[in-house]
């Protein structure tokens, strides 16, 4: 079988790895899948199996602030120009390859409408395509102007047979918190979380990353780490005020912050002996299991590590435009599973209370129920290519 996954770009290494974990689920799998990629992302592709072949595109840069996304090419070319050469290099390559599954992550369109001459073209080729959702997407009315109403809904229904959604249908489904329109319902199939439940134990983690038993740590991420610079002053001061509370914090500050903020945030570390800083970390999930308080943002990827290793966290929605990851965040609060401290709260200080909170009286969250999407992957493929 023929796999061909297409991710756009992102601000972040989220849609990155969460494609990584579908294709790692599906190359696992035991079955005769060939796997090829289809991005723009320059960051996390060591995430991705071994195996697993990469066409990449030309990579853009945008942003989320209040003044809009500032959409720009990597290569200095203008938008216009770029994403038809990408939408150009797509048609290309799916014509060619042929795949019998076509995975599309959270844009159906693509980027600025580029899968569109691709989709449009090869219809009749007779390869599945699967529209590929994190769960939470947007607020109602922006969800169902992109996905369910109009013109949006036409193509879904015209150019997809499926929608996976990679969260568990328990904490939240489409079809309760957005118009979902009959003739997509009976497409919907809810996977999971996509990661596994992770089997190393706190002492197992530390061990192997050898870290003193009595260490107490503190671990934080935000993820891709674009734009994050007054999230990491702030929580750099809410840490130097607790500083006795634990012996080390170590900052995962994520290859997208830019060069002059990670600059500035290394001076700053070089003076605090507590304080240690990277800028990518591979094994996530083993310093999550080893930390005594995991910090992090609320992506959709980093929300679903947290829930697999069952790691004593607070989640900060950092979104400015967008509301997902204050929904699920919030979600998951409400279960008991993460404390929550909105990006207000975080920018203005607040933040300190519940950090004190969280290292006085950790959660030990329990959600396997909730996982292994990925696992469940190739079945769900196998059984109607």
């Amino acid at each position: 079988m023929r796999i061909a996954m297409y991710w756009h770009n992102g601000r972040s290494l989220g849609h990155t790895a969460e494609s990584a974990k579908v294709a790692h689920g599906l190359s696992g799998s035991g079955e005769d899948m060939h796997i090829s990629g289809l991005t723009g992302a320059c960051h996390g592709l060591d995430l991705l199996p071994a195996g697993m072949d990469v066409v990449k595109l030309p990579a853009f840069t945008n942003y989320d602030n209040v003044a809009g996304w500032g959409t720009r090419g990597r290569t200095a070319m203008e938008t216009g120009p770029l994403f038809r050469m990408r939408a150009q290099m797509a048609e290309v390559f799916l014509r060619h390859y042929a795949p019998d599954v076509f995975l599309v992550n959270h844009l159906p369109r693509g980027a600025e409408d580029e899968l569109v001459p691709a989709l449009t073209s090869t219809r009749g080729s007779g390869g599945r395509r699967v529209l590929t959702l994190r769960g939470v997407l947007f607020d109602a009315e922006k969800t169902d102007r992109e996905y369910f109403r109009g013109d949006s809904v036409r193509w879904i229904d015209r150019h997809f047979d499926a929608i996976h959604v990679h969260t568990h249908p328990g904490v939240f489904r489409l079809e309760d918190h957005y118009s979902v329109p009959d003739c997509l319902r009976g497409r919907i199939q809810y996977t999971g979380y996509l990661v596994a439940e992770f089997r190393l134990g706190k002492d197992a983690a530390r061990a192997e990353l050898g870290i003193d038993d009595g260490e107490r740590l503190v671990l934080a991420s935000m993820g891709g780490g674009q734009g994050a610079m007054p999230l990491w002053t702030a929580l750099v001061d809410a840490l130097a005020e607790r500083s006795t509370e634990f012996d080390r914090a170590r900052l995962v500050t994520g290859p997208y912050l830019e060069p002059a903020d990670a600059e500035a945030l290394r001076e700053r570390g070089a003076l605090l002996p507590w304080l240690e800083i990277v800028s990518y970390e591979p094994s996530m999930m083993t310093w999550m299991a080893a930390a005594d308080l995991f910090i992090g943002a609320a992506g959709a990827n980093m929300l679903s590590e947290v829930l697999a290793v069952g790691c004593n966290s607070v989640v900060i929605p950092r979104q400015v435009r967008e509301s997902e990851q204050r929904i699920h965040s919030r979600l998951l609060a409400n279960r008991g599973l993460v404390r929550m401290c909105d990006l207000p709260e975080v920018l203005s200080g607040a933040i300190g209370p519940t950090l004190t909170a969280a290292l006085r009286e950790p959660l030990s969250p329990k959600a396997g129920h909730l996982l292994g999407g990925a696992q469940r992957y190739a079945a769900l493929l196998g059984g109607g290519a």
